[in-house]
This record gives structure tokens, sequence and C-alpha cells, in this order.
């Protein structure tokens, strides 16, 4: 074994006080840090996917938002041109109804998906095949694929499943294949149960308006991310000027799979970040403990040196002690992460309701191993330097008494409690604002009312919902059956529900108005709504009227809209009778405005929205997908088995899924930014704790080193208040100091969460002002402790000492 691993050893074993704490700190700092990573490299820098450098996602672009979707025109011509590709793939968003013979029809989370999806990820089925080209084409999509869960919950592993007819959307579809246990990318798609051809009709093919297509591809060999933007840009550009009508001002940006969810990697990059202020404030506390523990030892390096240890073997050993220290402390800040990354994977439900896989991985452990390091160096340089030039003559002469630091030791320990405070400021206002503005808008008023309102989902596809009029009977019948079920106040239904996000987002044109540049007309939200929809979900009409049974298909266009809308499109008018269009000069298909509506916010969407308006439009007049409001003072348990007796009445191949509270699905949507705030709050409590043990810490070395002078202080008459200012005040000053170099960096960091997350309420100066006070109170506190024992001094013991 080295000298100088030997000596590190023996040292750390004279001192286990200060090798249980440097452990313990390490392990907390470090632990945090891995965690982090480990999630970063979940969500972030890996997919389930092999060579998934060369996966990007494809978003349209255009003046109201960066991230639109594709038509099926737009998508057949990008394949077409590009030249930098494999393959390109369309996915669309579905749902899948399963009805098979002796049980309980279930809905089924879906995408279609073109032929070259598969290929393009570069998986294999665990069983079977995936789809061929021909099957991509209407009246030959009669295939389906399975998850290896629908697999195993459905069928119990069988491979007798392939070949199996399955009744899907009151087809008879063949199951083809089941996908790997391992295949859903949460980042992209969340959970899928099934995956069927997209397989575009020709009025599909032509319809280049009609924009809800995801787009994924593979990257050639060689090509890099920016030759591929050039020539999609390119592309785009040609489209642009060839359909300047859908086109107009849209481009097409490409973002590595692996990041293409942009928002929650900006919330995910900055609480990783704050992390790191956690791991900063660890190796101050550490350097301190080092300059201390040097101190005191500053007689036998004297020895050591005039006996001829050289500079470099003095900083060598120090250095060694570190790093083993660090290593230490990084191996169990390991197993600290592993700990971490159960706790945060088990909550992650916004991508899952099984959580997230967060492994530690190779790559997780080579950061482990970086960072360990890295730390050891960062807290052992500065006292291992220092230390090597302490003057032997003036060691030796302090003898058994021990030796006090120099000045430069001391301003720099000064300095790094300073710099302790300023970074747990930061910490604290981070997770101050994240939090308390998370609450505030929980509790703000949304506009509607989701106390005693109970959700559920149906999804009409099928032969049998082929034409409007099929759909609208199923309304009308369902409508009249829940009117019979007892306890059941109100009834609605609508295409979406203000939860999360509202509806689809659409573009308008007003009436009388000079008609906008192609890609810069406004842009709305839209949903589809039955008569009692408002009065169901709690949304108050402020002017006009509501929806009618005669508000039906043949009869007039009619729409209601927001508030927003109304103040904006028609200021100090009566926005009744007013009409909006489509941008489509040539079928602008006027909607007569026929009320108005509060607006609706959804709960605990952090993000930034699309646009503030919102329309309305009669579910009989625009037929599509259907959620049911129900206010009812029934619990779900008693309401959801009448609601699907109800269902299957009209139609068995029906199923009804989530019939829950819809307070229960804000709680699941909001899971993700009160995640993000728990972690911000458990940093900042560490961060806290670490920095009031850095200036205990110093203050206690303080005390120690000036303990014969608060003796003689007293036994000259000075007062025990006297020796209480002394001490209270230098590490006031240090920490004041850090509070306002703090101050400007929690300003910076709110600014930050602002931008990444604008949905919150603005931060408020009671937030920034709570935490300041709150840490100069630990900051008070940790000096209180040493102070108090400065003011038990003997003097008699300390003149004899002197």
């Amino acid at each position: 074994m080295p000298t100088n691993l030997r000596f590190a050893l023996r040292s750390l074993a004279k001192s286990p006080g200060f090798t249980a704490i440097a452990l313990v700190t390490l392990a907390l700092g470090i632990g945090a840090n891995t965690s982090m990573f480990s999630v970063l490299n979940a969500l972030l820098f890996r997919t389930p996917y092999p060579d998934d450098t060369r996966l990007v996602r494809i978003y349209r672009t255009s003046p109201q938002s960066q991230t639109w979707p594709h038509s099926p025109p737009n998508f057949l011509d990008l394949r077409a041109q590009n030249t930098v590709f494999e393959r390109v793939a369309a996915v669309g968003w579905t749902s899948f109804n399963l009805a098979e013979p002796g049980q309980p029809a279930e809905l089924l989370r879906g995408l279609n998906v073109s032929a070259d999806f598969f290929p393009i990820l570069g998986v294999q089925p665990e069983l079977g095949r995936f789809f061929t080209a021909d099957e991509d084409r209407p009246g030959k999509n009669n295939v389906i694929l399975i998850s290896h869960a629908i697999w195993l919950q459905r069928f119990a592993g069988s491979p007798d499943v392939l070949g199996r007819h399955l009744r899907i959307n009151g087809e008879t579809v063949t199951v083809i294949g089941v996908m790997p246990e391992r295949f859903d990318y949460p980042n992209a798609w969340t959970r899928i149960d099934a995956w069927r051809p997209i397989a575009f009709s020709d009025e599909a093919r032509r319809e280049r308006g009609n924009n809800y297509l995801a787009e994924v591809a593979r990257l050639k060999p060689g090509v890099t991310l920016a030759q591929a933007q050039a020539e999609v840009s390119a592309i785009a550009a040609r489209l642009a000027a060839e359909y300047p009508g859908q086109n107009g001002k849209t481009g097409l940006r490409l973002v590595p799979l692996a990041r293409s969810d942009e928002f929650g990697a900006r919330l995910t990059w900055f609480i990783a970040g704050l992390a790191g202020f956690v791991l900063l404030i660890a190796c101050a506390n550490l350097a301190n403990l080092q300059f201390a523990r040097h101190a005191a030892r500053a007689r036998e390096h004297a020895i050591r040196a005039a006996l001829g240890a050289s500079r470099a073997r003095l900083i060598g050993g120090v250095l060694v002690e570190s790093l083993l220290l660090s290593l230490t402390g990084g191996a169990l800040g390991l197993l600290v992460a592993v700990w971490c990354n159960d706790a945060i994977g088990r909550r992650f439900l916004v991508y899952s309701p099984d959580g997230l896989n967060v492994p530690v991985d190779v790559r997780v452990l080579a950061f482990a191993v970086i960072v360990s390091a890295a730390t050891g160096l960062a807290f052992g340089v500065l006292p291992a330097w220092f230390s090597s030039r302490a003057d032997v003559t003036d060691a030796l002469k302090q003898g058994g008494r021990g030796t006090t630091s120099g000045r430069a030791t001391h301003r720099l320990r000064h300095a790094l409690i300073v710099a302790e405070v300023a970074l747990a400021l930061v910490l604290l206002a981070g997770a101050g604002v994240m939090l308390h503005g998370l609450n505030r808008l929980l509790q703000r008023d949304q506009g509607w009312r989701p106390d005693g309102l109970v959700t559920g989902y149906i999804n009409l596809q099928g032969h049998n919902y082929a034409t409007d009029d099929q759909k609208r009977t199923f309304y009308d019948r369902l409508q009249a059956k829940l009117a019979t079920i007892p306890g059941i106040d109100r009834a609605g239904f609508g295409s979406s529900l203000p939860t999360w996000n509202f509806g689809m987002s659409t573009s308008v044109m007003v009436e009388g108005r000079p008609r906008p540049a192609p890609g810069a007309e406004p842009l709305t939200e839209e949903a589809s709504v039955s008569p009692g929809y408002f009065a169901a979900i709690g949304l108050p009409l402020v002017a006009g009227r509501d929806f009618t049974a005669e508000d039906r298909a043949g009869k007039p266009a009619v729409t209601i809209i927001n508030e927003t809308m109304a103040r904006t499109f028609w200021p100090g008018e009566n926005p009744i009778g007013k009409r909006i269009g489509n941008p489509d000069p040539t079928k602008p298909d006027w909607r007569e405005v026929v009320g108005v509506v509060r607006d609706a916010g959804p709960v605990g969407f952090i993000f930034q929205v699309e646009t503030r308006f919102q329309e309305y439009r009669p579910l009989a007049q625009e037929p599509t997908a259907l959620a049911l409001a129900l206010r009812t003072s029934l619990a779900p348990s008693v309401l959801a088995p009448a609601v699907r007796r109800a269902v299957a009445e009209i139609d068995p191949d029906q199923p009804v899924a989530h019939i829950e509270p819809v307070l229960h699905e804000v709680s699941d949507r909001v899971s993700g930014p009160r995640l993000a705030g728990d972690l911000l709050a458990g940093f900042a409590v560490l961060g806290l704790l670490l920095a009031g043990l850095g200036i205990y810490g110093v203050i206690s070395g303080f005390v120690v080193q000036r303990t014969n002078e608060f003796g003689i202080r007293l036994a000259l008459g000075a007062q025990v208040n006297d020796i209480l200012r002394l001490v209270l005040g230098r590490g006031l000053r240090l920490a004041l100091l850090g509070s306002v170099i703090g101050l400007a960096g929690a300003w910076s960091v709110v600014r930050l969460l602002a931008a990444i997350a604008p949905g919150l309420p603005p931060a408020d100066f009671v937030t920034i002002g709570t935490v300041t006070v709150t840490l100069l109170a630990i900051a008070a506190f940790a000096c209180w402790l040493p102070a108090r024992r400065a003011t038990k001094v003997d003097p008699m013991v300390a003149l004899r000492a002197e």
C-alpha cells in the first residue's frame, strides 16, 4: 500500500468525528446529485431504442407555436422529398375499444403508426412481426400489435395469441405481434397498449389543413442534426410557397427524440442545477473543516517539513486523504441515490401509472465517480496548499498550545461561509417560490368547480359510429339513460375537460376584420360540448345563452366563447351576434356567437399555453370524442357500475374508462410539478442544514482560538453580553453578507423559474422575505451555540494558561 494512502487511513482513523461528519456530508451531497443525474439520464439522455442518437422528433413551427403537429399530405411530401433520413414515420394518438366475449369492454391507449415506425426505432417484436407497407392501406389494416403488459393481463402470456382475432372498435383484427416489455418511451408517447397501421384514406391524403400527426425519423449515417435541419427547412419553405393557405409562415424543427419533452426537460435541468448547489455547499463545508483540522495539525506538518518532507509530498498526503474521503462518500452517496431513485420513480405518475424506471447504469456510475473525485479535489486543494505554506519556525514556536491560522486562511474561510449562505438562500428561494406558487395555483379560482364533479371517457370508434348521425343518436340515448340514474344532478358531454389542457388548437378569423397573413391568424382552443355541459362543470354563463337541443346539424352554426376572447375581439362591444370563422376565405364556415362564459383555466398547468382564447361548439354540430361530466353526490364506487350499465344497454362494445372524481385526475396531473417542488424543498432543507453546520463550525473554531482572550476580557470586567455580541456579530455579519449576495442570485432563479413555468403565479416579496428570515434565524442559532459556550469560560483558567 502506498505510503500516502496508509498515512491517510491512519489520520482519518484518529479523527472519527471529522471522518463521520465528512462522510455523511459527502453521501448527502453526492447522493442528491447522482440521483438527479439518474433522472436526467432516464428522461433526457437515453431512450429504450438502439443507436438513439440518430432518432429525431420533427415539429411544425409557426408564429403561434414551436411544437405543432402535421397533416398527412405534409408528412407524405416530407417523406418523399428528403434525402437526410433513412425513414420518416407518422404517429397518431388514439384509443381502441377491446370487446372480448365474456369479458367487459376495455379502453386501450393506442397509436396509429405508419409502417416505418418500428424499423425507425430499431426494435424487434418479442413475438410475431411488424406491419408491412401493404398493411398500411385502408382495407388492409385489420392487424394489431399489443404491448407486453396487455399480453400478460388479457392473454396470460400465451404464445398462441399470434393469429388470434380480436374485436377492436367493432371490427375484427388479427394479432400479429407482441412488443418487448421495455418498448414504452414516456417522454414521447406515454404507456401504450396497442398499435395499428395508420392507413391514410384518400380524403386524408388531400386534407392539408388537418394537423394531428407527430413525426419521428432516423438520420442517415454521417448526417448531422444541423445538415438535416437545413434540408427540412428548405422543404418547409417550398411547401409554404406552394400551399400558402395551409403552410404559410410555417416551418419544420428537428429535436433529438430523447429531448423531445422540452417543457419537462427545462424543469428537470432547473432542479438538477439547484441540486448542484447542495454539492457546492457541501464542498465549502468540508473545506472549512479541513482548514480547521490542518490548523490544529500545523505543528505536525511543520515537524514533517523540518525533517525534509517536500511541499509536493505534504500537499499529496492531504489530497490523498481528501480523495479517499470523497470516493468513500461517493460510494455511500450511490446507495443514497438508489434509494432516492426508487422514491422519485414511484412518484413520476405524470408519465405512467406505474411510475418511471430510474436505473443506475454505467453512465450514472461514471458520473458518481467523476463527481466524487472532483469533490475531493474541490475541498482538498486549498486547505492542502495553505497548510504547505505554513512557516515552519512559527509553527514550532507555538509548542503544545496549537496555532492559529493566518489572515489569508481566515478570509478564505469567511468567504466560504458567505458563499454557503448565498447558495442556501438561492435554494430556499427556488423551493419557496415553486411550492408557494403551486399552492396558489391550485387554490386559485379556475372559473369552474372541480369539487363534486365526476368524469369518465368514452371512445366512439368503429363502423357503428362512422357517421355523425350515428354519434348523435348515441349521445341522445346516453343523455336519456343518465337522467334516470338517481344521484346525478347534472350531466354533460364534451370533447375534453379543462383538467389539464383545454382542447384542440385552431386558427380563426373575425368577420369584418382584415384577414391576417397566413400563419398569423388568432389561435383558439376548441371543444365541442352538449347542452348542460357548462352547468355540469360549474362554468358560469356571463352573457347570451347556452346551447339547446335546437343547435343541431342542419341548423345555423353557433358558438360560445370565453371572456378573454370577447374582450380582445370586440372591446367595449356586445359580442352576441358577432361571427367568427375559418381563415380559409373559400370556406369560412361562419359561426354566430350566442354566448360568453368565464375563462376555464386548466388546474395545475404550469407551462406556457398556446392561447388564452377558448371556443365551444355544439356537440350535435361537431360530433367527436366523448368526455362525461357528472355533477353528483354519489361515490364513484356506486356511480361507476350504474354508468357502465347505462352505456352497455346502448352498446355493450363501448367501455367507459376512468370514472373518478375530477380532483383525482387533477392530483395525477400535478404530480410532476409537486414532485419538482418536493425535490427542491428537500435540497433546500439539506442546503440550509449544511450552511448552518458550516457557520457553527467556523464560529466554534473562532471561539476555541480566542478562548483565553475571552477569559481575560471577563477577568477585566467585560460583561457576558459583550462576549455574546462579539461572537454573534462576527457570525451574523457573514450571514448578512451572504444573504445580500444570495438575494441577487434568488432573483435570477425566480426569473428563470418564471420563464420555465409561466403558469405559476409570480413570486411575491412575502415568500422571498420569509426564506431570508428563516435562513438568518438558523444562522443566528448556529452562532449562538458557540457564543454561549464562550461566555462560560473560567477567567482563572484563562489567566493561568497565559
